[in-house]
């Protein structure tokens, strides 16, 4: 399976740390931890695994659901909590990785192959590919209705935009192996990371709506991989040092990076940022092999942890502009049904 937790997974492994991934939404939750916290677990009848993805600003959440044969599905969670199942025609496995604020969802699905699709508000799917693609993996849609993400061909990964009418825009980061979108704001900019030649690093890249690529990379970073960016133009994401540990970054709209820990943090991934500069993510705390802390970062540096019924496994991860967070939550990685969970304050 190709989807982001997998991914994020697989690149943790491989510098001998592990973190959170977390999913794509605007951030709008205050700086301090509320006492006036209420979490709502939701779950699909007999499910062992609901995820809330994503959430917009009406309170619809995209996400996925796993049954007891291991297939995934499609999630959509009005805000009165009538949830709605759903897959691509033909598909294996149906992902939904972000809704926008017209309740359309992007998203992959599987045959034998990994391929896109739309899924609009009235429930029409409609599957993509971009020409001549093996893979196709869209991570993001914005108001808009344009979709970003990744395709491979024969000659390797390249970064993609899908417009509402399903034109196609493909690009590639100069002297990159790889080119792998993660986000797209309101304006058509888009931030992500491309593999150097080496394949052995990775940096960040910005790429403005006239197509102008800037690449970057996080002070002292091996890897510096970018998740969200606001309507302002500031990205945070994560970065690996030299050691192989993962920490979180802020670039802010005028190129200057600002990178951040909570306390205790032996792994950080900070995943989307909001138009006030509110930041989520998620942290390994070191107190147990499976325990992962969500995490909010106000704009003045304040961290303020969650961890919905004590868990201690958080994942996927998405914010809106109301202050509303929702995603996943377990007692470890590998035990456990998984719950989907909304958390909203006061």
């Amino acid at each position: 399976m190709q989807d982001r937790i997998v991914r994020y997974k697989a690149a943790l492994a491989r510098s001998a740390t592990l973190a959170l991934c977390v999913a794509l939404c605007a951030v709008g939750l205050s700086g301090s931890a509320s006492a006036k916290a209420k979490y709502v677990t939701f779950a699909v009848k007999n499910a062992i695994q609901t995820t809330g993805g994503s959430i917009n600003d009406n309170g619809y959440i995209g996400g996925w659901t796993r049954d007891s044969n291991l297939r995934n599905h499609g999630l959509l969670r009005a805000p009165d909590g009538t949830m709605t199942i759903f897959n691509v025609s033909g598909a294996t496995d149906t992902f939904g990785n972000s809704i926008n604020i017209k309740n359309v969802i992007t998203g992959i699905w599987f045959d034998y192959y990994e391929h896109g699709y739309v899924r609009a508000a009235d429930g029409t799917i409609t599957p993509f590919d971009p020409p001549g693609a093996t893979m196709t993996e869209p991570v993001c849609i914005n108001d808009k209705g344009v979709s970003v993400g990744t395709w491979a061909d024969a000659s390797g990964f390249h970064g993609f935009l899908r417009s509402a009418n399903g034109k196609f825009t493909t690009f590639d980061v100069q002297n990159a192996t790889a080119t792998m979108p993660q986000f797209i704001n309101n304006h058509g900019v888009v931030t992500g990371y491309a593999e150097d030649g080496s394949q052995a690093n990775t940096h960040g890249f910005v790429r403005a709506a006239d197509g102008t690529i800037t690449t970057f990379d996080a002070p002292g970073s091996t890897r510096t991989q970018p998740q969200g960016i606001n309507n302002l133009g500031v990205i945070t994401g994560a970065y690996v040092d030299s050691n192989g540990v993962f920490h979180g970054f802020v670039r802010a709209a005028d190129g200057t990076i600002t990178t951040f820990d909570p306390k205790g943090s032996k792994g950080t991934q900070a995943y989307v940022v909001n138009d006030s500069g509110l930041i989520t993510g998620g942290y390994l705390d070191g107190k147990g092999t499976d325990d992962y802390i969500g995490f909010v970062r106000s704009p003045d540096g304040k961290i303020t942890v969650f961890d919905p019924h004590k868990s201690g496994w958080v994942l996927e991860l998405g914010i809106n502009n109301h202050g509303a967070i929702t995603g996943g939550y377990a007692q470890s990685y590998t035990q456990g049904v998984q719950y989907g969970f909304l958390l909203t304050t006061d």
